[in-house]
Parts: C-alpha cells; structure tokens; sequence
C-alpha cells in the first residue's frame, strides 16, 4: 500500500508520514505535485495524510476517510437519557462484573460500535480487530488523531486499541476465559440497503462468517459472554439460539445476547 501527503502538507505532517510509513512497512512517495491517478497507477490503494486526517483511495471513484458516522446520533442519544440496544446488550452480560471488563470488537469495521461502547463504558479495555488492511488503517489513525469538541467523546476514540487481525485467527490464539465479552457484527445475511459511508468500501471488505467453530471458539475465550449483531430472522440465530434478544419489537437488526453465566 501507498502513503502519501496532501500537496500543501506541512513539513512536520511529512515527517510524521514517513515516519508513519517506515513503522507499517508502508511504500512512502514523495507528493510534490502528482495527482492522485497518477498514484493510482501502480495498482494498489493509496493513503493520503494531511493534519489529524488520513483518507484512503481506492480507485479514481472510491475514496474513505475516518468520521463518527452513527455514533454521533446514538452518543447524542445516550446523553438525552435514551436507551441504545447495543449498551444494554453489554450491561446483560456485565451486570454482575464489579470489575473492569474487557471487550473485543471482531469486526471494528469503521469503529462506530466500539466508539458507543468506549463511551458508554469508559473504565471497560477495547481491543478492535479488523481484518481489512485499508479500513484498519483508516480507522487506526482516526482513533488515533480524530478530535470531538466533546473531549469524552475523544477519549472514548483514544481507548480503543485498533488492530489488524481477523477474529478466527485471534480467537484460536487466545487462552480460555482471557476476554470478558466479544462482539461480533458480520456481513449481514440479507442485507439493507447499503449505507452512504459504506459505498465508498464496496469490495474491500471483510466477510467473516459466524460458524460452529466460531461459536465454540467464542464460549471457551469469553468469561461472561459475547453478542452477534445481525437481523431477527438469521440463520446464526436460528441455528445457535441466542440467552436472550435484544432490540426493538420492529427492529430491522438487533443483537443476540449468549450469556456464559447465564441472565435473569
């Protein structure tokens, strides 16, 4: 992959680059004037750094740069009092946790889900997996550089360790009872209509699938238990009954709750 400045980068921006490029084993270029086709060329994603934003290019067509997306609407929510599906999955399985827990997102994806956990939960250790190397990166240096006028909202960004793994693999390497909760949230079966922010990845992402193996990895690694996100009618739900459902009686998607210490 290709890492590049903006053309009116800064010098210290360019430093920051290269050091940036050498750290990831990244192919630095020099900008100067090119245009980004001209990158594009050689037939491999480009990333492009200006201050605190890095945006990849895919093609002359698609490009993607790190935003909150819906996180800002729920955070918005939870700060009016109101309920969001997801947190509620994650207080069933940690109700009876006095202790800090531990969460690993599987599927970080563009990180919004991590976000509203982090903030809702900021004393909780996030770990983000994400198997795509373009939107791993993306998301990564957002976490890492993103700045929210609410500083809550930035730190809850700055706790989320973004790696580059994908879930099987990273399962298979963890001893048992070493997470407290997983998450997962694949490739819908059916899918809805495609969202803007994810136009701009078709064929760059990962599809991960949730299989036996998964299921029986996922019950050895977490202590209390994990969640898969998915729609109400799913085959993972029919063939691996969640403890317990959560979401809206009209939900389109909703989360699948597996309790490994069992729920009230």
């Amino acid at each position: 992959m290709i890492i590049t400045t903006s053309q009116k980068a800064s010098p210290e921006v360019k430093a920051e680059t290269k050091e940036l490029a050498n750290s990831l084993d990244l192919i630095y270029k020099e900008r100067h004037k090119k245009p980004i086709s001209e990158l594009l060329l050689e037939d491999m994603p480009v990333a492009v750094v200006s201050k605190n934003q890095l945006t990849i290019h895919f093609n002359e067509e698609q490009e993607h740069k790190f935003h909150l997306s819906m996180a800002q609407l729920r955070i918005l929510r939870l700060q009016r009092g109101d309920d969001d599906h997801l947190v509620k999955a994650v207080e069933l399985l940690s109700a009876e946790s006095s202790n800090s827990i531990s969460i690993v997102d599987c599927t970080l994806g563009l990180g919004s889900d991590s976000i509203i956990m982090s903030y809702a939960f900021p004393n909780a250790h996030f770990i983000g997996l994400e198997a795509s190397y373009p939107i791993w990166l993306s998301t990564w240096f957002g976490l890492k550089h993103y700045i929210h006028e609410d500083m809550t909202v930035t730190n809850a960004l700055r706790r989320i360790d973004a790696r580059h793994d994908n879930f099987e693999s990273f399962l298979q390497r963890q001893p048992s009872d070493s997470v407290d909760i997983l998450y997962f949230d694949p490739m819908f079966e059916v899918p809805i209509e495609e969202s803007p922010q994810f136009k701009p990845l078709r064929g760059h992402t990962s599809e991960g699938r949730i299989t036996d193996s998964v299921i029986q990895e996922a019950r050895r690694v977490c202590r209390l238990g994990f969640i898969i996100k998915e729609r109400p009618f799913s085959s993972v739900f029919k063939d691996f009954p969640p403890s317990k459902w959560v979401g809206g009686k009209y939900s389109r998607i909703g989360y699948g709750v597996y309790s490994n210490k069992g729920l009230q």
